[in-house]
This record gives C-alpha cells, structure tokens and sequence, in this order.
C-alpha cells in the first residue's frame, strides 16, 4: 500500500475518532419508544384487538366487555349442581363434550376408512411393478418406484421375489395366479418400506433432534386409484385421522366461529369452544395412554416421536381456550374468533395438503405445487404476520390483568390482579408459556411445509423436463 495511501486512511479514521468523542452524544428515545407501552397499546387498537386510550374515550372497546360487572364475574369459582363452573367454563360440561368428541373421532375415522376402501382401491395387476434388487435399496429422500412390470418379469424374477416375502411358487396353480400374488405383494413391500422410511425420519427428526436429514418423499403409486391399497395400514389409520382432523378444524374450529361473526349467535361461539377443546382433549388423553400402555387409540395416529410438536400444540389450543371461557364476559368473543378462524383454516389447510401428497395428486405436479405453495402463503399469513399481533395482544391482555389497568380504564372501574411484578404473575407467565408452545409449532409447521413444496416443485421440474424430452 503506498505510504500516500495509508496517510489518507489514517487521516480519515482519525477524523472518523474525533467526530465519534466530540459529538454530543446520540438522542436514543426515538430508538428506544418502541418500547412505549402507548405505541404497543396503539399498534393493537390499529388492528381491532384491543382498545386504546382515544378508542375508549369513543366508548370503542373493540369487542371486550371492559366493566367491572363483566370483570367481576371473570374467574369467578361457583359450584352449581355438582358443577364446578369458574367464569363461562363448565366442568361437567367439557367431560361430557369429550366423551361425545371420542366417539365422534372414532366415528369419523371408520367412515373414512369405510368410503376410502370403497373408492380408492381400484387394482390392476398389469400396472405393477416388482424390485430388481432384493432387498430394494432404499436411500434417504425420495423414494424410488420398482423398476420391472410383473408382466414383463421372468419367472425367476417372480419366484425370487415371492422367496423373499416368505411365499412358496409351489402352491400357485398358474403363471398368471403367481403374477397377481406378486404384483400384490409388491405394493404392500412399497407401503412396508415408505412406512419404515417416514418412521425413521419422523424418529430421528422428532426424537432425536438430529440435523441436516433429508426429506422423505413417497414414490409414485403404481395405480393411482388404488392409492388407499397401496398404504400400509398403520398409515392407513395416519390417513383416517388426518381427514378426520381436517374435516373437525373445518366444521368446528372455521364454520362455527365464522357464524357467530356473521349472526353473533353467541351458542355457536361456545358450542365451537367446547367441541374443539374436547377433540384436541381426547387425542391429547390418548397419547398419554398411547405411552403407558402401547395401545394407539389417538385421532392422528402419528409416530409417537411426534408427540414432541403436537402435545405442546393440544396444550395450548386446550389452554387458551380455557382461559378465555374462564375469563367469562370479559372476554371479546371476535377476538377470540380471529383466534380460532386463524389456526383452524390453516390447520385444516395443512392436514388437507399433507393427505393430497399421498393420492393421485402426486400424478398433477402443477396442481399439487400450487395447492402446496397457497397452504404455504396461508401459514406464512395466519401463524406468522398474522399471529405476531395476536400473541402480542393476548400477553399485554395478560400483562395489564395481572398488575393494573391503564389509567384511562378507571372510569370503567377496572383493577388488576394488583400483582406488583405483573411479569412474573400466574396469569402471565401461563399466557407466555401457551404462547411459546404454539410459535414452536407454527414454526415447525412452516418447515415442514415448506419441505413439502420443495419436493412438489421437484416433481414438477421432472415432470416438464420429461414432457419437454417427449
């Protein structure tokens, strides 16, 4: 570097040092009023979800029941009958919501099973193919399809494969007997190997917690319509939970709430609280009978490594909604709604799109990437731009109820849990708990998802390199 050079640096980060110490120092309040509370309180009204101090003087109170009448009855414990009834929940009234939602589940999912056998089991002996290589290599990733057509396989081929799955040729009376009973036993191999793959990834991903796996992608069937028979039939039962789960967050957790937005029949609000906590409760109950027993009689049917994300999401869904209804007419019902709209259209939109990747969708890559890429979108909206306001809202609702309210909320007559360090208060600190397990999830859900469209644009690129090849 020459030396004229380096005077001109050293000259300049001189003058950089000089400006830095003898400059007054740098007025950091505009930095630091994002912190303002006012600016918080404002950022919440700007969106609907809670009042601040221009919108109550309006007497605007966004939906919440701000009185000390409806604050009063909030939390309050009173025994009614053999009840026990704190705010607008019932005991007696959730344990039998459960009991119905059990066997509505169980009910839901043998009709899926039911239709899915009638529907989605179309065979044909022809289109399937058997393993070359015995046993059929099997790498992380995606899954590769059989590479020989039962028609086309010699006899050797066939024998040697029915040798492997433990069948004996001698007990066939003909060729063509020997061939279905092979092209059968290939696709229950396919679905024993998929199964074992999404198990080990799910075990390791879940369990494990280990890094950099690769994502795990079924092969295409070999009859399309015989995608429910080509299932083992423990995903077969992951299949029946997911179209039940789906259909619940759609009927309960979308339409309910949405007709008591529209109507504010508030029956339709309760009745859709009470149903999803119950779902959610069973299958959470389940799981735990599910690890002391071994006996799966859970709704979802996942790998129990997946106990991990999904406990952590039944114990919020189950605790905010307690919360609120134990928050009684104080609570704002739309406010509530947005929560639940929110979650349970992306919650069924992700269990639908889950399910699409196992049927013949995987035949139309374009649609399967661009149903793929709008539950993408929906999630990045609902559980992440969208949920951001939501969780903040719902932790200063917590944080003001456990110390004091705003200054311009004592004309309401209003008071707090008096707590002098609300941060640390009961109310707090459960709020924040149930909000961290159900970001953890939303995030872990984006993820997966986005995983998921990874591996549909994959197949898409495939698909119109081989019709541009064509």
């Amino acid at each position: 570097m020459p030396s004229s050079s380096r005077t001109a640096a050293a000259v300049a980060a001189t003058a950089a040092i000089a400006t830095l110490v003898l400059a007054p120092p740098p007025d950091v309040s505009a930095a630091l009023s994002v912190f303002d509370m006012r600016n918080l309180d404002n950022s919440i009204a700007a969106l609907g979800l809670w009042p601040n101090k221009e919108m109550a003087a309006r007497g605007d109170l966004a939906g919440w029941c701000i009185s000390k009448e409806c604050f009063d009855k909030a939390f309050r414990v009173e025994l009614k009958e053999s009840d026990l009834i704190i705010g607008d929940f019932s005991v007696a009234t959730f344990l039998v919501s459960i009991l119905v939602a059990a066997a509505l589940a169980h009910a839901g999912m043998w009709h899926t099973g039911f239709w899915a056998r009638k529907l989605f089991t179309s065979y044909d002996a022809n289109k399937c193919l058997i393993p070359s290589q015995l046993p059929w290599p099997d790498p992380p990733g995606n899954s590769k399809p059989f590479d020989v057509p039962v028609p086309e396989a010699t006899e050797k081929q066939i024998a040697d494969f029915l040798a492997f799955r433990g069948i004996k040729c001698l007990a066939f009376k003909s060729d063509e007997e020997q061939r279905e009973v092979a092209a059968r036993e290939a696709v229950a191999y396919m679905g024993e190997l998929w199964e074992h793959k999404q198990n080990d990834w799910q075990h390791r991903h879940y369990a494990l917690r280990e890094k950099g796996l690769v994502f795990p992608y079924r092969a295409p069937f070999m009859n399309d319509w015989n995608f429910w028979g080509e299932m083992s039939a423990n995903f077969r039962a992951v299949g029946q939970g997911q179209v039940t789960f789906a259909t619940e967050h759609f009927l309960i957790g979308v339409l309910f709430p949405l007709i008591y937005v529209v109507g504010r029949n508030e029956w339709y609000f309760y009745f859709g609280m009470y149903a999803d906590m119950a779902f959610e409760s069973y299958d959470l109950m389940a799981m735990f009978w599910r690890r002391l027993t071994g006996v799966d009689r859970t709704v979802s049917r996942y790998h129990m490594a997946v106990d991990s994300v999904f406990v952590p999401h039944h114990l919020f869904t189950i605790g905010f909604e307690m919360v609120a209804l134990m928050a009684g007419p104080g609570l704002s019902k739309p406010f509530m709604s947005q929560v639940l709209l929110g979650a349970h259209i992306t919650g069924g939109l992700m269990l639908s799109a889950v399910c699409m990747h196992q049927t013949p969708a995987q035949s139309w890559p374009r649609f399967l990437y661009r149903f793929q890429a709008f539950v993408l979108s929906a999630l990045y909206c609902c559980r992440v731009i969208w949920w951001t306001p939501l969780a903040a809202a719902s932790l200063r609702l917590a944080y003001v109820y456990g110390g004091d309210f705003p200054p311009w909320l004592e004309a309401y007559g209003l008071y707090g849990l008096g707590f002098k360090y609300p941060l640390v208060s009961p109310i707090f600190l459960s709020v924040l708990v149930l909000i961290a397990f159900y970001t953890h999830f939303n995030l872990d859900l984006v993820q997966y998802n986005t995983k998921l469209l990874r591996k549909a644009a994959a197949r898409l690129r495939a698909a119109d390199a081989a019709k541009r090849a064509a």
